[in-house]
């Protein structure tokens, strides 16, 4: 601001001269002499209405009162001259300005932003010595998004402020690459991953078990299904993560049983009812028949040589023979009687090694062996003991 700008705003704000002599003085200032008082048209006296004069206000009691022409002074000083720090893109530089403002610098020293260039602090600011201006020019860089590819000049230095700057939002999961905070040089590409994470739930059934109950309404050797059973159902969950939608990792996070497997009730018979068969000895009675397989043996072929002291003795202390058999006595209750048509009446003497479940191996005499290799119908004869397997294996051998 010049010196006749000034006594220009002092002159109008003291009420000295009038419109026209302020006039005259920016007409004089633009033809470039230099002004006087002299110089000044003489004020029109105006109408003026009688004031009575305010009362003087006394200055507080122990400040002196402020002087006329400290006021004059004040508002014809001049602004003073600030040393001010320019940092233009890699351009460094000191000036000395009266300069009021950082915008008034930028005129002064006809420094020109491009559409996305910065300047810090902000053209508004107000000047103050050793201020530090920086000015950051912007760079052409390249966004790669969504499947899509730009150009952008920017004044922003860093990946995160970049792809703030152009509008990109930007999602809790989504990578920013290079780093947000990585410090760009001109021609950097900066990538946006979109990353997306989904939980998956998988089910896997849980087989039920098989449970039985004895039954006094059902026959021996006969079930019925009480309650159906129902399978369980296992959860397990898995987080599936995408990058710019292809899958690029699963992590499993656990599982646990979302349904409990309801057990199947099977019940069992306990009703013994004894009945008859016919043998050549005559009518047997009987509580029990049991489809098993069936073999033969001989005291040889127990396994045992003939100069062993057990040699042809069975483990009820019986010789082998005609008329003893072999039996698992989880099956066949040991020592007792059962009829095996073709065979005859055979005690359960005896429990070879290898025989097991439903098989039954006929003992025979030495020159009355027989080949028996198949199937046959086993009758328990009675009387029943005390204690019934009531629930044999299923399975034949």
């Amino acid at each position: 601001m010049s010196r006749t700008s000034l006594l220009l705003a002092l002159l109008i704000i003291l009420g000295i001269g009038s419109l026209s002599a302020a006039a005259y003085l920016l007409l004089k200032e633009g033809e470039g002499s230099t002004l006087t008082a002299a110089d000044a048209p003489t004020a029109e006296p105006m109408e003026t209405t009688a004031v009575s004069p305010a009362p003087a206000q006394s200055s507080p009691v122990g400040q002196p009162q402020q002087p006329a022409d400290a006021t004059l002074a004040a508002a014809t000083a001049i602004p003073p001259t600030l040393s001010i720090n320019i940092q233009d893109g890699q351009e460094s530089r000191s000036i000395q300005t009266e300069s009021v403002t950082v915008g008034d610098l930028m005129v002064e020293t006809g420094i020109v932003l491009g559409e996305n260039d910065t300047v810090t602090p902000p053209v508004e600011t107000a000047l103050v010595e050793n201020m530090q201006l920086h000015i950051t020019r912007a760079i052409p860089l390249t966004i790669q998004v969504d499947g899509q590819t730009f150009a952008v000049f920017s004044g922003a230095r860093t990946p995160a402020d970049v792809v703030a700057n152009a509008g990109i939002t930007v999602g809790e999961l989504d990578i920013i690459n290079p780093a947000p905070d990585t410090l760009l040089n001109a021609g950097d590409t900066i990538q946006v991953v979109r990353v997306r994470e989904e939980t998956i739930a998988t089910d896997e059934e849980v087989p039920f078990q098989t449970v039985y109950q004895p039954s006094e309404e059902l026959d021996l050797d006969t079930k019925a299904v009480i309650s159906g059973g129902v399978p369980g159902i296992k959860r397990q969950s898995t987080r599936i993560r995408y990058e710019d939608g292809v899958e690029v990792s699963r992590e499993y996070e656990g599982e646990w049983l979302e349904q409990e497997p309801v057990n199947q009730v099977i019940g069992y018979g306990t009703r013994i009812t004894t009945k008859l068969i016919d043998t050549p000895q005559g009518p047997r009675e009987y509580w029990r028949v049991v489809h098993m397989r069936v073999t033969a043996y001989t005291a040889a072929s127990s396994g045992k040589p003939p100069d062993h002291p057990a040699y042809g003795i069975t483990a009820s202390g019986r010789p082998a023979g005609t008329g003893i058999v072999a039996v698992d006595p989880n099956v066949i209750p040991f020592r007792s009687e059962v009829y095996v048509p073709g065979y005859g009446v055979g005690f359960a003497g005896d429990t070879g090694g290898g025989v097991k479940g439903r098989w039954i191996d006929l003992g025979f005499d030495e020159e009355e062996l027989q080949t028996w290799n198949g199937y046959v119908d086993v009758y328990y004869l009675t009387p029943v003991p005390a204690e019934v397997n009531y629930l044999i294996p299923e399975v034949l051998p």
